[in-house]
């Protein structure tokens, strides 16, 4: 019997050694050792960075990345986000001009937010009448209007959330990251388009072996890791979204109340608001505020091995109602430390759920400075418990149970489209 031939359509994968918090290389890998002929298709301009797998005039390229072959799809570099949306254009364009040189899968994921890797997805599926899934990591085009301040009433937005809808009921199945993401599609007026029945929760949670091979793997020297101080850690990208302001006031706060020379915040990352942080740091006299910028994400395992308390920082949105997807949150989990949120869990909580953290006001650096205090006048005991709680919470989150919760869907539609055809 012929081996099930599974297409990822998944823009931003880019593979392990380049986009190691996309999942779908970990998924494409799992599913090649359990019976499926998995293949990845990708864009060639990695993410925030200068690499371009493809720099002459071929619309696409094939690679071995650690074992899972890749498709590489024509795509220019971006600096912006009209820039990366005609990157999105590239891709969906050269996507169809190449598809039929590859052998015709038996089903096609396509993942979100990219929504042209989704029209090319359900097209091509259609095409070879095969089943089609939509990956869904993000709820767009919601994050855009909350955080990029688009208008719910733009033009644009509005045709975005009328492709949203088309493609999630085109779709054979839904897989959302988040929880409560059928609560989103109630609140939007489409669950009689869209029936629950299609409708799948899978997290992106942690490759828990990756994450403790690189941990003893991979290490850094540095004196800040390795003081008495208390190390507030938080590890992500320094932009609005993440409001790390937030986490500037909080030390400020803190250090007036005498904390200055006890506790360090340590921000690995880099963004826009970086340098503005910086500078307010220097200008406002806190020294304890260290700014490491981008790191290569294998040593994140390590720096995060050496933290006391992980710090998961978003701005207030409504995305935030239906679950979290953050992958930072679960390698904070797998590194065994507790985590102190400025996030509103809502319905759909994590961290309490699990007993990982504590979760203060959104937005309120006074509350942060509290929930900070709590940690730090924990005894041993008390602050074990809480690791103990991380540690067995990430092993719900790691790849492998997740991805066989993907193989059980796939397998079910394979299924059905037997049933059909015979």
């Amino acid at each position: 019997m012929n081996k099930p031939a599974v297409w990822i359509i998944s823009y931003f994968a880019g593979g392990p050694s380049y986009c190691p918090r996309i999942p779908d290389y970990s998924l494409a890998k799992y599913l090649r050792e359990h019976g499926y002929d998995a293949l990845v298709f990708a864009g060639s301009a990695l993410h925030n960075t200068e690499t371009n797998f493809i720099t002459d005039e071929h619309t696409y390229r094939e690679a071995m990345v650690d074992g899972v072959p890749f498709v590489y799809i024509r795509t220019r570099q971006y600096k912006s986000m009209k820039g990366e949306s005609i990157s999105f254009i590239d891709f969906y364009r050269n996507m169809m001009k190449c598809y039929k040189r590859f052998d015709k899968p038996d089903i096609i994921m396509a993942a979100m937010p990219q929504p042209l890797s989704c029209l090319a997805g359900y097209r091509i599926a259609k095409k070879y009448h095969v089943p089609y899934i939509t990956s869904i990591v993000d709820l767009w085009p919601l994050s855009i209007v909350e955080y990029a301040g688009f208008s719910n009433n733009n033009p644009a937005i509005k045709v975005m959330y009328a492709y949203e809808k088309w493609i999630y009921e085109k779709s054979d199945e839904l897989v959302f990251t988040w929880e409560g993401a059928y609560d989103y599609i109630v609140d939007k007026g489409w669950d009689k388009k869209v029936p629950r029945s299609k409708f799948h929760y899978i997290n992106i949670g942690v490759d828990l072996a990756e994450f403790y091979y690189n941990m003893e793997t991979y290490t850094v020297d540095d004196s800040d890791l390795s003081d008495s101080k208390f190390r507030i850690m938080y590890c992500g990208s320094v932009r609005t979204a993440n409001d790390i302001g937030t986490v500037v006031s909080c030390a400020k706060s803190l250090n007036k109340d005498g904390y200055e020379d006890k506790i360090r915040f340590i921000i690995y990352g880099d963004g826009p608001d970086r340098e503005v942080l910086e500078k307010r740091c220097k200008d406002e006299n806190i020294p304890n505020v260290v700014f490491k910028g981008s790191i290569d994400k294998k040593y994140i395992p390590y720096v995060l091995s050496k933290s006391n308390l992980n710090v998961l920082n978003l701005k207030p949105a409504k995305t935030q109602k239906y679950g979290n997807s953050s992958n930072k949150l679960f390698e904070y989990l797998a590194a065994g430390n507790p985590v102190i949120a400025n996030i509103d869990e809502g319905k759909y909580p994590i961290i309490t759920r699990y007993g990982c953290g504590k979760v203060v006001k959104a937005g309120s650096s006074e509350e942060y400075a509290k929930g900070i205090e709590y940690f730090l006048n924990l005894n041993a005991g008390e602050m074990d418990e809480y690791k103990e709680h991380a540690l067995e919470t990430a092993k719900l989150f790691d790849t492998d149970a997740i991805n066989r919760r993907w193989q059980e869907i796939m397998a079910r539609c394979l299924e059905r489209k037997h049933k059909t055809n015979s």
